[in-house]
């Protein structure tokens, strides 16, 4: 057994929830009203938080659809509406159940001003990351996307950007091997 999991022991132990640690009785036990409180036989698991969604602001929802499907290729997951509010999301083609981004229409008069200087700064508003830069970086523009940036060597990486036609950068990157 290591240091870290006679941690992980010890403070599923002291408390039902402490420190980002919970206690879960196994499946004999969590019915047994006796064994309840029996730790021995219980186990200790780390919960660990995940980015399952992350927000990008668009000027125009179904011209990013087609941008973000058509040209970086990613696939549509989610698209429903309630009234004037549309719920729109996509995934890595490769990841379906992955982290989803949600291209929200930034309607929202913060959201307009940061998207706004944001690309004024020519700062990117989401980076993506992939194997092959160079190769992306052809699919892309053969697909119609424009670059403010080709291809650059930079430290431990190499990073394209790109316009999404909805008013942001977008980074493309692409890991230097170590």
């Amino acid at each position: 057994m290591t240091v870290r999991d006679a941690a992980v022991r010890a403070a599923g132990r002291l408390s039902h929830f402490s420190g980002g640690f919970r206690q879960r009785n196994n499946a004999n036990n969590a019915n047994n009203a006796n064994d309840a409180t029996d730790t021995r036989t219980s186990k200790t698991e780390r919960i660990l938080m995940k980015i399952k969604l992350t927000t990008i602001y668009v000027d125009d929802q179904e011209k990013a659809l087609r941008f973000y499907t058509d040209v970086l290729g990613f696939a549509k997951k989610a698209d429903f509406s309630q009234g004037t509010y549309r719920w729109l999301t996509v995934v890595s083609a490769d990841d379906p159940n992955g982290v989803e981004l949600q291209l929200a229409l930034n309607s929202n008069p913060a959201a307009k001003t940061f998207q706004e200087a944001t690309f004024q700064q020519n700062q990117p508003a989401a980076m993506f990351f992939t194997d092959d830069v160079k190769a992306d970086y052809e699919r892309i523009k053969a697909a119609g996307g424009e670059f403010t940036m080709p291809p650059t060597d930079v430290t431990a990486s190499t990073i394209a950007m790109v316009k999404d036609t909805c008013g942001n950068l977008l980074q493309i990157t692409q890991l230097a091997n170590w």
